[in-house]
């Protein structure tokens, strides 16, 4: 997440751009456009990919966290709304191993977390040093959302 310590800052200017890439393409385009892209990847740049979702909301009680190695994430909401949240690493314990190919690893839930409210064209980024869970249900209610979730490379 964009909060955190300035030591642990680390974009470096490749990655910068990345993101500002991504952001420019979002925000060139219409809500009604970015819904009439097809689930699933779409590459719009070197290190870039989005990935577009939809899915209903969950209770945070089955939610697991996730990290990432060689990417930063940017959880783009299209249309809806979601909980999401976030812990520094080394605050949970892994419920399963690091996965190279998915480039995913799942924890369990850390002993303190912070939560935003993601809403219509609003983002969040996590950095690889975040513990972040997403898809969280808002006022106790199933919701359905279509978001993206960009892939920045780090390298």
């Amino acid at each position: 997440m964009e909060f955190g310590l300035s030591k642990n800052h680390q974009r470096n200017e490749k990655v910068q751009q990345r993101i500002q890439t991504a952001l420019d393409w979002l925000d060139a385009r219409s809500t009604e456009e970015l819904l009439a892209e097809p689930i699933g990847p779409k590459v719009i740049a070197d290190g870039v990919e989005l990935r577009f979702q939809e899915y209903d909301t969950r209770d945070y009680a089955g939610m697991t966290y996730e990290t990432h190695r060689e990417h930063i994430d940017i959880h783009y909401m299209i249309k809806g709304a979601e909980w999401v949240r976030w812990a520094d690493d080394g605050d949970a314990e892994p419920v399963s191993p690091y996965d190279p190919e998915e480039e995913i690893q799942r924890f369990g839930h850390p002993a303190f977390h912070s939560k935003a409210l993601l809403t219509d064209r609003h983002y969040a980024i996590f950095d690889p040093t975040d513990l972040h869970a997403a898809h969280g249900m808002v006022d106790g209610k199933v919701g359905h959302n279509h978001k993206l979730c960009v892939k920045i490379a780090l390298n």
